[in-house]
């Protein structure tokens, strides 16, 4: 079954282009973008895949952007997206984002109606934030619109991987970008769950995620995450600027990382 024709493909040249420009704003932004853990849990790829995760932040598409390509690089990606705002920004067209209409029946449809026509294109995948806005990482329970249970009911075989986001302030003047992606669920698996049982299972999945991560973050080890990308460290200004003459000055390598994280 072929995309709706209302949902443009993502340019693959433009969005490579979009992916390292993604990669490049979040070094510059901050300290470290990293994973708890080694890796995102193995998925089927020949299952339709649907990654949904907490909304923290703007940084959020661009983490998503960022690391598509390291983790799952044989995939398309596609997201909704507010239609006034990709009227406004006509750009993410070629980047596999769609627009929605939130606050009518109508809209909720018509998504539906383009997600699933995505999620039956073999290696698609699609991103999805089910609060509908930004929420605080300590904001609990968990509430989703009920589109994603919907979504769960019509392609029973896809996987929902919940993907937790967090930022946090270490030991560096940037901060750091912690995900996590949990473990994913399965609606084919129990297929005579009622809708809101579905709802449930995940959000629940999702607040699990967030709270493992959440756990790690205070933790602050930096041996539980993996680096995804190493960013800038250092204070900046007189004081870093005074640390380099120094180094270069007593042969000493340089280092304007203020701590050892």
């Amino acid at each position: 079954m072929a995309t709706s024709p209302h949902v443009r493909a993502p340019h693959p040249w433009f969005s490579r282009w979009f992916g390292d420009y993604a990669a490049k704003r979040l070094r510059q932004g901050f300290h470290r973008v990293r994973l708890l853990g080694d890796s995102f849990p193995a998925i089927d790829p020949e299952a339709p895949l649907v990654i949904y995760g907490n909304h923290a932040s703007w940084w959020d598409p661009m983490v998503a952007l960022a690391v598509r390509p390291l983790f799952f690089p044989n995939r398309e990606a596609y997201a909704p997206i507010d239609a006034d705002m990709l009227e406004r920004y006509g750009i993410f067209n070629s980047l596999g984002f769609f627009g929605v209409e939130r606050d009518s029946l109508r809209g909720v449809a018509k998504f539906l109606d383009h997600a699933e026509a995505i999620l039956r294109r073999p290696n698609a995948l699609l991103f999805l934030t089910p609060q509908g806005r930004f929420a605080d990482v300590r904001e609990r329970p968990l509430s989703f619109q009920r589109g994603i249970a919907h979504l769960a009911e019509r392609i029973p075989s896809a996987l929902f991987l919940p993907l937790a986001t967090e930022i946090a302030y270490w030991e560096e003047s940037k901060p750091e970008i912690l995900i996590h992606a949990g473990r994913p669920v399965s609606p084919e698996s129990q297929p005579q769950r009622e809708r809101e049982a579905l709802l449930g299972e995940l959000e629940g999945a999702l607040e699990r995620a967030m709270d493992e991560l959440a756990a790690a973050s205070i933790a602050r080890d930096p041996a539980a995450f993996r680096d995804v990308f190493a960013g800038s460290a250092g204070v900046g200004g007189l004081y870093d600027f005074w640390r380099t003459i120094k180094a270069r000055v007593t042969g000493q390598p340089i280092n304007l990382h203020h701590g050892d994280r």
